[in-house]
């Protein structure tokens, strides 16, 4: 009599993704299911969807569902009269358990495994979505909403190839723009909405400088106008939110535009490293708490609206056939002012499209970085003219560093 090999692995694996769930659920501090509990429903998922292979009646995983289903029903009500609480984690986690046990018979191990991976993470990150989410207010939820229309909706369908008569807009390089700017956005908007009080400016700095450049610039330099003793770590969370700033474009050239990213990601490179080298100078850095950015959520239509119509108008005016060289350059530097990420990503979408040369792209996109850190200058200059002096001195040596490793390269 032969072994069925194929049958022992299944049961190892429904065993082991099932007891995966019940470790995490283990941990709780009164436990309702355990490990073996969870191994055991696992397997009989398996179980269900072998026995009817083998016997020929697709009725066998009906019964099993059924009894698992009163079983969850069971362990909702034992739940609740044992710990008072009304949730219903553990009987979902459990019928989820048995459904990923069910994949196992059919075969689809990677996709059980994956799934068996998936849930206990949910289930062991409760701590810190429940944070998120008393963290986050109405109006960061809904911007959210608005962010998720954005990249899971529109994008999916959006055309893959310019839309207009001259073949200059590609509607899905612009959301793919908008999705990385405000996905990294965010991630920097969490970080200061977390840890805000606990992080030195260099890194207050760079986080606020993913969320927006002129609002971390001009808020470090009004806080050195009142507090004079911050002056050094406020110039050094400036000078690291402009090199963030720069190295998210970078990552934004990248993804619409490999060629440009060998043309750039060196001059670029050094750019953010020079810029921000001011942090290494000697001298008292690294205050905590020193500033608090009050920063606003990235996730909302309206600045996706604002980077899209930015996007839009630089690859228009570049992209155009009749635009001179200079003329790509002087729009680089004028929508850089206005957003730096935006050019970045309207000139490395023309460089997909094929009307726009790699050689000529790179130093139009380092001009747009310039415009972005001297708009932010200006702001600076607002606040605190001396700091705004320096800032603008280690943009300017950031950026006569990436033209001459840009001509070296």
């Amino acid at each position: 009599m032969m072994v069925d090999t194929e049958f022992i692995k299944m049961l190892l694996i429904s065993a082991l993704v099932g007891g995966l769930l019940g470790v995490e659920r283990e941990l709780k501090v009164q436990v309702i299911a355990g490990t073996r509990t969870f191994m055991l429903v696992s397997i009989t998922g398996t179980l269900s969807v072998y026995l009817a292979a083998q016997l020929g009646v697709e009725l066998v995983v009906s019964i099993a569902t059924l009894g698992v289903v009163l079983l969850v029903l069971l362990l909702g009500v034992i739940k609740n009269f044992r710990t008072f609480d009304v949730g219903i984690t553990t009987p979902v986690a459990f019928f989820l358990a048995y459904l990923i046990g069910v994949l196992v018979g059919l075969g689809l191990y990677i996709e059980a495994v994956t799934a068996s991976i998936l849930v206990t993470s949910i289930l062991v990150f409760k701590k810190y979505t429940t944070i998120l989410s008393e963290a986050l207010g109405h109006e960061e939820m809904r911007s959210a909403m608005e962010f998720g229309l954005i990249a899971f909706v529109l994008y999916p369908v959006a055309p893959d190839y310019a839309v207009d008569p001259l073949g200059i807009l590609n509607p899905r390089h612009l959301l793919l723009a908008v999705i990385v700017v405000s996905t990294t956005g965010f991630a920097g908007f969490l970080v200061l909405r977390f840890l805000g009080s606990e992080l030195s400016s260099a890194v207050a700095g760079a986080m606020g400088g993913l969320v927006s450049l002129r609002a971390t610039v001009g808020t470090f330099s009004r806080e050195a106008s009142r507090r004079g003793e911050i002056a050094r770590d406020a110039l050094g969370g400036m000078l690291l939110s402009c090199s963030s700033g720069v190295l998210r474009s970078l990552l934004l050239a990248g993804l619409l535009s490999v060629d440009l990213l060998r043309q750039l990601w060196l001059p670029a490179g050094v750019m953010a490293a020079v810029t921000a080298a001011a942090v290494l100078l000697p001298g008292r850095s690294g205050t905590k708490g020193a500033v608090e950015l009050p920063l606003r959520s990235p996730f909302a239509i309206l600045p996706s609206l604002r980077f899209a119509l930015l996007f839009s108008a630089v690859a228009a005016v570049a992209g155009y056939p009749g635009t001179p060289q200079w003329g790509v350059y002087i729009a680089s530097l004028i929508g850089g002012g206005l957003g730096a990420a935006a050019t970045v990503g309207a000139l490395a979408s023309l460089v997909e499209l094929d009307l726009l040369e790699p050689s000529a792209a790179a130093p139009a996109a380092l001009l747009a970085l310039v415009g972005g850190g001297m708009a932010a200058a200006r702001t600076a200059l607002l606040g605190n003219r001396r700091l705004g002096v320096q800032y603008s001195a280690g943009v300017l040596l950031g950026a006569a560093a990436g033209f001459a490793a840009l001509l070296l390269a």
